[in-house]
């Protein structure tokens, strides 16, 4: 089987998964079956979910690891401080970088005091229970470091959500299980619930740990607004960023790398590390550039995007610095060939470039020819050569969807590191959709940057919570000081 008859099949595939998705979404299902045996009864009476912490406990249980590791990534975003202690099979099997990609501001752990651990947690989640584990906790078999720091959080009384989605091998339906096994399953998520562990779906996770379904005796409302404002105890309501402007300007300075924030609270200071501060005008100046460079160092933007023959200069000007040095490879149209894009990139990395956006083959791709597109990618990777990451620029705007998607499949089967949606220089950049379904097509291990059209900081934020990982913006200041961008740019 040739590349073009493969890519086609996961194309096809993948297309089809797509619409499966679409459709379990339009009816509220879940396309993933179901392996929790029992479920315990959650009161009605609620409160805001606020965790002062949350720690994540990993283990290989559970194989279906994107799932795992794209649900850990929205914990992330809804938590005050999140903790990950990964086992020995989990650094295996899901692996520390691929957590770091989705949770870049968590504190991960693979041995260590595990009182100190559990310092300033609320919550301890367990998204693969295995029997192995669940029996452990159960009987209080505390032999291994990772039963051992579970079972110190229950008899803390912090609260536990556990997943029983693992109790079963991944490709084992339930439906086909013994009775006599699936008797003993029961028991002991029924043992553990009267141990006060709650149990829900691995997809359930994020919104029983961010969205509200912590029991309170007594309680008959929901619990909102600033408390702490008011001289009261913090309840994590997640309004600092408006209420405490500068107590969380003072944690960002001291090196927080995520800031909570309640849903519609613009949280524009959080987005400066998401930011490729660009400026691809053909009659950019070298004070220009200057500008862009001071800019992205006052504002610690992720990185400046530039055309090649600056990338010398923003290299000097940024030297020592957390702000990277990115700049565009085949530029704007990607129809220059495989050969020269390599060369572009070997003397931009040269010249101190980290990051390469390379734009993708179009007519390529349109022509259908596959195998082109790939090894034009290829080239660029390994010209690269793990000194400079690697962003495919797609052009979005016009490619059909399902070009969209073999674009992404193309792209994350060359080895790149990011795909990106526009140059900027063709009408139409990102939407959400699209963000949306590069993300569901490359998965959480990849990358994805918007660009094009983000003026303001609304659509920044959705950008981000659609799935993208980086924006690109020439409005980069106006994004996060939370004002709309005048006129046009990038």
């Amino acid at each position: 089987m040739d590349n073009k008859d493969l890519v086609a099949i996961i194309t096809s595939e993948v297309m089809k998964r797509l619409q499966l998705d679409s459709v379990s979404q339009k009816q509220n299902m879940s396309v993933t079956p179901s392996r929790n045996f029992q479920q315990p009864n959650i009161d009605a009476t609620v409160r805001r979910n606020s965790p002062g912490g949350v720690l994540v406990i990993l283990t290989g249980a559970n194989r279906n690891t994107d799932h795992v590791v794209s649900q850990v990534g929205k914990i992330a975003e809804c938590t005050n401080v999140l903790k990950i202690a990964f086992s020995g099979s989990a650094q295996n099997i899901i692996g520390l970088p691929a957590i770091r990609r989705v949770a870049p501001g968590a504190q991960l752990f693979t041995d260590g005091d595990v009182w100190k651990i559990l310092e300033d947690v609320d919550t301890v989640c367990l998204p693969a229970m295995s029997p192995n584990l669940l029996s452990k906790l159960v009987y209080f078999q505390a032999d291994a470091w990772i039963p051992i720091l579970a079972l110190s959080g229950m008899t803390k009384g912090l609260r536990v959500l556990g997943c029983a989605d693992s109790m079963l091998p991944y490709e084992i339906n339930s439906d086909r299980v013994p009775a006599s096994i699936k008797s003993r399953l029961d028991n002991l998520v029924s043992m553990a619930t009267e141990m006060g562990v709650e149990f829900c779906q691995v997809e359930e996770l994020v919104d029983r740990v961010c969205s509200g379904t912590q029991r309170i005796p007594g309680a008959t409302s929901l619990i909102s607004g600033c408390n702490a404002q008011n001289g009261g105890e913090c309840n994590a309501c997640g309004l600092c960023v408006d209420y405490r402007k500068d107590d969380v300007s003072k944690m960002v300075s001291s090196g927080a790398g995520r800031v909570a924030s309640a849903v519609g609270t613009p949280v524009s200071l959080e987005l400066a590390p998401y930011i490729d501060h660009t400026l691809l005008k053909p009659d950019a100046t070298e004070a220009q550039i200057r500008t862009l460079c001071e800019e992205a160092r006052q504002y610690s933007f992720a990185s400046v995007c530039i055309n090649p023959s600056w990338v010398s200069l923003a290299a000097s000007m940024l030297k020592g610095s957390v702000v990277k040095v990115c700049t565009v490879i085949g530029f704007p149209l990607g129809a220059t060939t495989s050969t020269s894009k390599a060369i572009e990139t070997r003397d931009a990395i040269a010249n101190g470039a980290d990051e390469i956006d390379m734009v993708i083959n179009v007519g390529a791709l349109k022509s259908g020819n596959d195998a082109l597109v790939k090894d034009d990618i290829e080239a660029v990777v390994a010209a690269a050569k793990g000194r400079a990451i690697v962003k495919v620029i797609l052009e979005t705007a016009l490619l059909t969807r399902e070009e969209k998607v073999k674009a992404c499949l193309l792209s994350k089967m060359a080895g790149a590191d990011f795909v990106k949606t526009s140059t900027g220089f063709v009408p139409g950049g990102a939407t959400v959709e699209d963000i949306a379904l590069m993300r569901e097509t490359v998965g959480p291990d990849m990358g994805v940057k918007a660009s094009g059209g983000i003026r303001d900081t609304k659509t920044a934020n959705d950008m981000v919570a659609a799935g993208a990982t980086r924006l690109g913006a020439s409005a980069s200041v106006a994004i996060v000081s939370g004002s709309a961008a005048s006129g046009s740019g990038y």
